[in-house]
């Protein structure tokens, strides 16, 4: 497993880096795709090649990039995902600490984030079947059965969106496709797995460098990577940057809706498509019909969303609930379950 990282953490909210236009913009490019070659990054922002190298690798030494990674597609790996609220005791300091370690060194668990709200903690995990998800659920309620009070489960049905940077500059953006059939696992083999990890590692490495860990030649990866994108194993090549350093806030909001009927679906994926700093969101089976995460410079732009999202869906909103991300203790884009 790579180093343990994390997006948002409030207690480095203090520590801003000053970007400027130029950053942005270089951001928004790798965020389109990671593995674009410095020279074509360099023409589109105008400046020079080494200027854009110094550019990624201040960023890089500043925490705002965290790492260049694929977006990976969980059902064509053969994952189901799943998203469990954790409300626990927080007397025993330690005890909790205990709890996030072991969750932390968990395979299957690729997200841990701490909230200052109604749960102290949600954890996102990934599983072959109903059946292994109920074991990690067991396995974590065994390790900690005197702090954790009570819990949530959900599990995803559709992912509608998933983006890792917020809008830095205002223009359009590769959006992906939504999909409303069910995707089945692509075939892979086992130099394909070790090649996603490398890839998850640091995606903007050269097909040279990645072959040469794996004994193959440059034009064996650069057809593997092709093969791994045409079967929608990788979405795209992105970045992951630290919330924080620039100013973001990070919202989780669940809806519970009186009807979700395919009208309505439609209505809200244009609703997506019509605020962009909704990073993330799907349909979930459990409690909540929708779970949204929300990345904004301020409230009043968070207000402005919700606010939004309340007048489009008035007659079918039957509840929701906003949760305040305090601190990401574990990112994980290719967990060890994986293989």
């Amino acid at each position: 497993m790579h180093n343990t990282i994390g997006r948002i953490d409030y207690e480095s909210m203090e520590k801003k880096v000053k970007i400027d236009l130029k950053d942005r913009r270089i951001l928004s490019l790798l965020d389109d795709d990671s593995r674009t070659p410095l020279t074509q990054i360099a023409k589109k922002v105008q400046l020079s090649r080494d200027a854009v190298d110094y550019r990624i690798k201040r960023l890089q030494k500043k925490g705002v990039i965290l790492r260049f990674v694929p977006s990976l597609n969980y059902e064509k790996l053969g994952f189901q995902i799943f998203h469990v609220f954790l409300l626990v005791d927080e007397f025993d300091k330690a005890k909790q600490q205990d709890l996030i370690d072991y969750l932390k060194n968990h395979q299957n668990i690729f997200s841990i984030i701490e909230y200052s709200d109604r749960w102290d903690l949600e954890i996102v995990i990934i599983a072959k079947s109903l059946l292994e998800f109920d074991k990690i659920i067991s396995d974590i309620a065994e390790h900690s059965p005197d702090i954790i009070l009570e819990k949530e489960k959900l599990e995803i049905i559709r992912r509608y969106n998933s983006n890792y940077v917020p809008p830095l500059i205002k223009e359009e953006h590769d959006k992906e496709k939504i999909k409303h059939e069910k995707e089945f696992p692509a075939k892979l083999d086992e130099t394909d797995f070790k090649l996603l990890k490398l890839l998850a590692g640091n995606c903007r490495q050269s097909t040279y460098a990645i072959g040469k860990e794996l004994g193959l030649s440059g034009d064996a990866i650069s057809y593997r990577i092709k093969k791994l994108q045409l079967e929608d194993v990788i979405k795209k090549f992105t970045i992951l940057v630290n919330f924080s350093l620039l100013q973001y806030h990070w919202y989780t909001f669940s809806i519970e809706m009186k009807l979700f009927n395919l009208q309505n679906e439609k209505k809200f994926e244009t609703f997506l498509d019509q605020n962009p700093n909704i990073m993330r969101s799907a349909k979930t089976l459990g409690s909540w019909d929708l779970l949204l995460y929300v990345i904004v410079e301020n409230r009043q732009e968070f207000h402005r969303i919700v606010k939004d999202m309340k007048n489009v869906f008035a007659n079918i909103i039957r509840n929701y609930q906003t949760w305040i991300a305090y601190k990401e203790h574990k990112f994980e884009i290719m967990s060890d379950a994986i293989k």
